[in-house]
């Protein structure tokens, strides 16, 4: 299944600095900045989960041979396996996104003023 590193996957990206965004000013005002550190930790797992489930599609179509084109290969099968290459690369970039803007979190507190 690649769908979900294909499409949710960056949209959970998005969704991740939403939240950390609008909890940035309860937190603060409730004085528990290492709880705002955990937001970004599920969105991770779950872009992490989508990425492997779309790797494991892309190890299964290649071991059917799927990623070797020839003259009489079904167009079928080939799109089938590109799709799931870019969805292997599609959520390790929204991965990465992820932990790239949890970054500045660690360094700048969202409390200063």
């Amino acid at each position: 299944m690649i769908w979900p590193a294909l499409l949710l996957a960056p949209l959970l990206a998005l969704t991740e600095q939403s939240v950390a965004y609008a909890l940035a000013t309860p937190t603060c005002q409730a004085q528990a900045e290492s709880w705002h550190q955990l937001v970004p930790l599920p969105f991770v797992a779950l872009t992490l989960l989508f990425t492997a489930m779309a790797w494991l599609e892309a190890r299964k179509l290649a071991a059917q041979g799927q990623d070797q084109p020839h003259v009489d290969a079904d167009a079928r099968d080939l799109r089938r396996y590109f799709a799931a290459r870019v969805a292997v690369w599609c959520g390790g970039f929204s991965t990465l996104v992820i932990v790239a803007l949890w970054i500045p979190q660690w360094v700048l507190s969202p409390c200063a003023g």
